[in-house]
């Protein structure tokens, strides 16, 4: 709404401009509220030195360089070949009814140096966007005899004009500029302190800056700034190159270009996500790939080396594969304009389900009653080199891969991140880094296929230890089939839970002779309890209460909480990411965490990304997010928001909830004067 304001009002400023350009509409002598001098130095090998003084009436304001939410900048068209560098003394901001804008009231003196090869006199129009209760636009002729000399006293004038124009060197220094989603923050330092700091930015191309949030301490300034696109939404701060922009203290005042700190170089987002990769392997949501892991060791641990080293190949080519088939996806739906996040494609039923199927499929292979093989128009020199398995073994590391993406592990979201805005080229070379992190183990392992050989000679310990892999395989396609219940509905899902396990319950009772019989009275018992159990039980009624008092997420809540000066915490999770249940558990709902989110001044949002949402994707992108689990911390000190560590650290969270309450009782206090 904002910005159509400004639009609708920058519109009727050049309309009337227009206006007055064809039929002297507010002509100088009878209404312009503003009054024009101008005096010349004479010219020397075509530049010219002009003084131009501006005297504005009593409440009128002009506008600076950059104008701020309202107006346009002093512009000058020559009627003759001529270029203009302006020097543009420090403004101050003037805010009212919501809007800020940057400009001179009084009077402002601006030096120009102007290039041209006019030597006797100089014309044009000097058009000035003018504002007090109403807005005006004036345009104003100047008629400047160059022939004539310099006016009295001209250089001392000038002087003094410069000495208003904040110059390029001083004692004003910028320590660090960084982004951070939308935010982009800067660290000064001055001397002299802050006894009355002010800024005042220029828009980078294609975007703008909104008013600057200041916090000093000593000699240090603390500035934060949301970037916007064309269409006033926070955009990604990391694109900016530079920004040109006016620092004062109140005594003295500096021209300094800041430069974010720069993206990381390419080699390092690679070295990133191959650590990034290495460490996914440890995440709680791959803990049923540690199973296909050690199920592969095991029957491994006697294979020649030859073949050893072929299954494990195999296997990391499955992983490096998946990942490639996640960098096609997330550069489709880039090219198609839509937002993209690690772990996205657990929104979608379909893929939920299909991997349900293949976990399930997994526990056949891994109690030994059905080997997985590649269809045979499929099968490829690797799957057949090396003996049985070796399509299995590809089938094993790619769907491990898929099995992993629920989970954020450490430095997998800044490689990720780095991924999806980089070009597309560098996005598939993350994601093959990313993969071939993944599968170091793998690759250790065919490197050295004497590895397999430390494991404990074959017993009746490999029976036990197959049987509990088996369990764990089992169930994560349970696990999956639960995230069904809000799509299908809790009694579809439990029958066909309960038809899968009774499946694989028969089919082990057919290579089990031992224990058929038990096993086939085990697959009805399943069969007929899932089916009581879904016709017969109540329906659930509403969520499950936990210990904290969790409110939807939206943007409005967030904005109206800081309104009020409260301290938030905004979570942001989804049923199918494993690290978020680990989150609530080790952190969350320890009963001194419990304690300090349960204070008066604490609101708790939540989100739930189980299913697309605009608002959250928007939210995520402007905080600089690749997906979940994603938590921050927003306060009276820290409004635009503290983002913590993927996996909760207790400490972390509460240090960061005190400090972002530490100015409430002041602001309350400044409300209240």
């Amino acid at each position: 709404m904002k910005m159509l304001f400004r639009s609708l009002w920058l519109l009727a400023l050049y309309m009337s401009a227009a206006c007055a350009a064809d039929n002297g509409w507010l002509q100088p002598a009878q209404s312009s509220h503003a009054h024009i001098q101008v005096r010349s130095d004479a010219p020397t090998d075509g530049n010219v030195r002009v003084l131009l003084d501006i005297t504005l009436d009593k409440g009128w304001k002009t506008y600076w360089r950059t104008p701020g939410d309202g107006g346009f900048r002093p512009v000058i068209d020559w009627s003759s070949q001529a270029r203009t560098t302006w020097h543009w003394p420090q403004p101050v901001r003037f805010d009212a009814a919501g809007f800020s804008s940057v400009g001179y009231h009084d009077r402002v003196t601006f030096p120009l140096d102007i290039t041209t090869t006019e030597k006797a006199r100089l014309r044009g129009t000097l058009t000035l966007s003018l504002c007090s209760n109403l807005c005006v636009v004036n345009s104003f002729p100047l008629d400047i005899n160059l022939a004539d000399g310099p006016s009295p006293g001209f250089d001392a004038d000038w002087k003094a004009a410069m000495a208003t124009v904040p110059p390029a060197t001083g004692d004003i220094a910028i320590t660090d500029v960084s982004a951070h989603g939308s935010t982009l923050s800067l660290t000064a330092t001055s001397p002299d302190g802050w006894p009355q700091p002010a800024l005042f930015a220029d828009n980078p191309d294609g975007v703008s800056l909104s008013v600057p949030q200041l916090e000093t301490s000593g000699d240090t300034l603390t500035a934060r700034f949301t970037v916007l696109d064309d269409r006033g939404e926070p955009t990604d701060a990391s694109r900016l190159q530079a920004v040109s922009m006016v620092l004062g203290n109140g005594v003295t005042s500096q021209q300094i270009t800041a430069k974010p700190d720069g993206e990381p170089l390419f080699w390092q987002a690679v070295a990133v996500a191959l650590l990034g990769g290495l460490i996914l392997n440890l995440m709680p949501c791959v803990l049923p790939v540690l199973g296909m892991k050690l199920a592969s060791l095991m029957t491994l641990a006697q294979a020649d080396r030859r073949q050893t080293r072929l299954r494990f190949l195999a296997t990391t080519a499955g992983i490096i594969f998946s990942f490639l088939a996640l960098a096609a996806v997330m550069s489709a739906l880039r090219l198609s304009g839509a937002w993209t996040g690690w772990g996205f494609q657990f929104q979608h039923a379909g893929f939920i389900a299909t991997m349900a199927v293949v976990t399930w499929l997994f526990c056949f292979s891994l109690a030994g009653v059905v080997e997985i093989r590649l269809p045979a128009a499929m099968t490829t020199r690797l799957a057949t080199a090396g003996g049985q398995g070796m399509g299995g073994s590809f089938l094993e590391g790619a769907f491990a891969t898929l099995l992993a993406t629920p989970c954020t592990a450490p430095f997998l979201g800044t490689a990720v991140a780095f991924a999806l805005a980089a070009p597309l080229p560098q996005l598939w070379l993350i994601f093959l880094a990313l993969g071939i992190g993944m599968s170091l183990p793998w690759l250790l392992v065919s490197l050295m296929p004497g590895v397999a050989r430390w494991l404990p000679r074959p017993g009746p310990w490999m029976g036990k230890l197959r049987l509990v892999l088996v369990i764990m395989m089992l169930g994560s396609s349970l696990w999956l089939m639960s995230l069904l219940v809000k799509e299908w509905g809790a009694r579809y899902v439990l029958l066909a839970g309960g038809l899968m396990v009774a499946l694989f319950l028969w089919r082990c009772a057919v290579t089990l002779p031992r224990h058929r019989e038990n096993l086939r009275t085990l697959a009805f018992g399943v069969v007929f309890g899932a089916g009581l159990y879904a016709f017969l039980a109540p329906a659930p009624h509403g969520r499950s209460e936990g210990p904290l008092d969790w409110q939807p997420f939206s943007q409005a809540a967030l904005d109206d909480a800081l309104a009020g000066h409260k301290r938030v915490l905004v979570d942001i999770t989804a049923d199918w990411c494993l690290n978020c249940k680990v989150n609530e558990v080790m952190v969350l709902h320890r009963p001194d965490v419990v304690n300090a989110l349960q204070q008066s001044d604490v609101v708790l949002l939540q989100g739930n990304w189980s299913k697309p949402s605009a608002e959250i994707e928007r939210f995520l992108s402007r905080h600089g997010a690749s997906g979940i689990p994603f938590n921050a911390v927003f306060g009276p000190t820290t409004p635009d928001g503290e983002v913590l560590s993927s996996l909760l650290n207790k400490t972390e969270l509460l240090t960061t909830l005190d400090n972002a309450g530490a100015a409430t009782s002041q602001a309350i206090n400044k409300d209240n004067q």
